[in-house]
Order: C-alpha cells, then structure tokens, then sequence
C-alpha cells in the first residue's frame, strides 16, 4: 500500500529527485543506483509497500529481505569491481525504509566511520556512474540458480 506524503511510494518523484535509476525489482523490492556523487554504483534497496522504517518490517518483505539483499549485494560487488559493499540505514530524512548500498573499492572516497565519505571527495564521472548501473541492471535481469 502506497503513502501519497511519501517521496519513495511515489517512486518516479523519488527517482527524479536523487537522479537514479531504477535497475531490478521483484514483487516487494526495487534498487535504484544513484548515477552522481562521489560513490560509484551507490544505490537504495527499498520496499514498494509503504514501511516507515525497519522496526516496521514485517510480512512478505521481512520474510525475503535476506535473499533480496544478498542477491543485489553480490551483483553489485561483481558488477562495480568492489571489495565489499556496505549496508547501512537510518531513515531519519525519508520515513520509507530504504537501505543504502555503497560499493567499496581500496581508495575511494569512502572512510567509514561517521562521515562515510571523505568531505573534500570528488564526483565520480558521470559516465562510470551509467555504467554501474547498466551492469547492475542487466547482471539482475538475467535469471539466477535461485529462480
């Protein structure tokens, strides 16, 4: 069920706003990889049902959240050349549930840590970003040994 005061159930607004794209979705989740920032791939996790927050997740979205993430994790670390992704959440800003996926390569901009980001970090190019995203996208529509 959809929140009409809510930017991430209205998901067209949501994606203009952070300028993303969305690359996969299944019945209860969508990714969408921002395409600017100083963070190549960086993408958001979310449900299409309205769930305020995490302490909120229940029903068929709880009980998929592992398989979803797992799957979009692992293709994004292939697809973006990432040691590791990290997954974080604080939905203070956006009261729909939303995990923030951040590729990490040895050197980039990310430090960890409270400020995640360095403060004097440069934009990725713009191009790498279409990329990420591109082969994100298709790596996920390509079926997998689990469908």
């Amino acid at each position: 069920m959809a929140n009409d005061e809510c930017l991430l159930c209205r998901v067209s607004d949501a994606d203009a706003y952070f300028g993303r794209r969305r690359v996969w979705e299944d019945e209860h989740w969508r990714l969408s990889v921002v395409l600017h920032g100083a963070v190549t791939g960086f993408a958001h996790l979310e449900p299409h049902r309205h769930i305020p927050f995490i302490t909120d997740l229940d029903g068929p979205e709880a009980a998929t959240l592992g398989a979803a993430l797992a799957r979009v994790t692992a293709v994004m670390r292939a697809a973006t050349g990432a040691d590791k992704v990290y997954v974080y959440v604080f939905g203070d800003h956006v009261p729909h549930l939303h995990f923030n996926l951040a590729p990490h390569r040895p050197g980039d901009a990310l430090v960890g840590g409270p400020g995640l980001i360095q403060p004097d970090a440069e934009e990725s190019d713009p191009t790498a970003h279409k990329a990420a995203a591109t082969a994100i996208e298709h790596a996920l529509a390509a079926p997998s040994s689990a469908d």
